[in-house]
């Protein structure tokens, strides 16, 4: 009761400071710093931890009043409760790491939507001056300012998806929606290589997987059943169910393993191809970027029109922006796979 009312004096205080937030320093977070800040403050978490309070006191209670029918339950349901508490603080932190990289990459989103903007608009001005020399027509300026204001159009509307997601992540983090925040891990948007191969990754995973611990549990189960019925008082017909029943579990396991196996082979093998597509985007990008200036140096000299620049400078804006959000799945798809194998410190670490 004391923590419930602890939590409400500081969900108050946190809103009582909203309206004055703007006035505030930003608040500096680390991804560590937000998980930290989500599992005190997030309104969801909190409706979980007190199931995980209830699911406590009851079993106190059981254990005060000695009942043995009351006691197994309370400890079924405080098992039951531990289980699902813990994977939903696994469940917050992974969300609000993916959430910090998202809003890492709007952020992104916007510095080359401006680069794209100055581009259309250095563009423009030197076409004018050329305009006004005679050595351009009126379709060429068209054309230009056409190009700046979709440019225009682009950087605000990135602006609008930044500010949304960052009253999202404020949310997430419990709180005021707006809260200045800067966000300190700026290595979340380089490219960081996954060095494991397929079958650590799977090693990794096996004692993780929540199918196979299932179906492992069930093997111990249906074996214990067949140790008791092997005692010289039990109906040979016990027996046989049993064995039955172990050769099932033994086959459910093995299921379950190779369907762990096939899930770890696809995301591993996708990854593969993530790296190899960021690596091409790379590529493209620079040989865009040699031919702008190339195209560039051929329309000071009079050679070509401006129509082949700004068909460049628009290519080269929608190539940073698709690698800007490639780069950010292929991040969000190898923490996943380092979460399944149970990496989650070191994939902060290497990040």
């Amino acid at each position: 009761m004391q923590r419930s009312a602890s939590f409400v004096l500081l969900a108050a205080l946190l809103f009582s400071l909203s309206l004055g937030a703007a006035a505030q320093e930003p608040l500096e977070l680390t991804v560590q710093g937000a998980a930290e800040l989500a599992l005190q403050y997030n309104l969801g978490y909190r409706v979980a931890t007190l199931d995980w309070e209830s699911a406590q006191a009851d079993l106190e209670r059981a254990q005060i009043v000695g009942d043995a029918d009351m006691l197994r339950e309370a400890e079924k349901k405080w098992a039951q409760a531990e289980k699902a508490y813990a994977e939903r603080t696994q469940e917050l932190k992974d969300l609000v790491r993916t959430s910090y990289q998202e809003l890492l990459e709007s952020e992104a989103t916007v510095e080359n939507a401006l680069l794209a903007k100055e581009r259309a608009e250095k563009q423009l001005a030197l076409d004018e001056n050329k305009h006004k020399a005679g050595l351009l027509s009126s379709l060429d300026i068209e054309r230009s300012r056409n190009s700046l204001l979709d440019a225009e159009r682009r950087y605000q509307r990135a602006l609008v998806d930044l500010e949304t997601r960052r009253m999202k992540f404020n949310e997430l983090l419990g709180l005021p929606l707006d809260t200045e925040l800067v966000l300190t891990e700026r290595l979340l948007l380089a490219f960081v290589p996954f060095d494991y191969d397929l079958q650590t990754c799977f090693e990794l995973a096996l004692p993780l997987d929540g199918a196979v611990a299932d179906a492992r549990e069930a093997l111990a189960k249906a074996q214990e059943a067949v140790a008791a019925a092997q005692s010289p008082f039990t109906p040979r017909v016990e027996l046989e169910q049993a064995l039955i029943n172990e050769e099932k579990a033994q086959i459910q396991l093995q299921q379950a393993e190779q369907a762990l196996y096939f899930r770890i082979r696809g995301d591993y093998h996708a990854l593969q191809d993530q790296v190899h597509a960021l690596q091409m985007a790379e590529r493209n990008i620079e040989l865009e970027r040699k031919a702008l200036q190339a195209e560039q140096s051929k329309y000071e000299a009079g050679v070509i029109s401006n129509a082949e620049i700004v068909a460049k400078q628009e290519n080269l804006a929608k190539l940073e922006q698709e690698y800007s959000a490639n780069l950010l799945q292929y991040s969000l798809a190898r923490v996943k796979l380092l979460q399944a194998m149970g990496k989650h410190e070191e994939s902060d670490q290497h990040e």
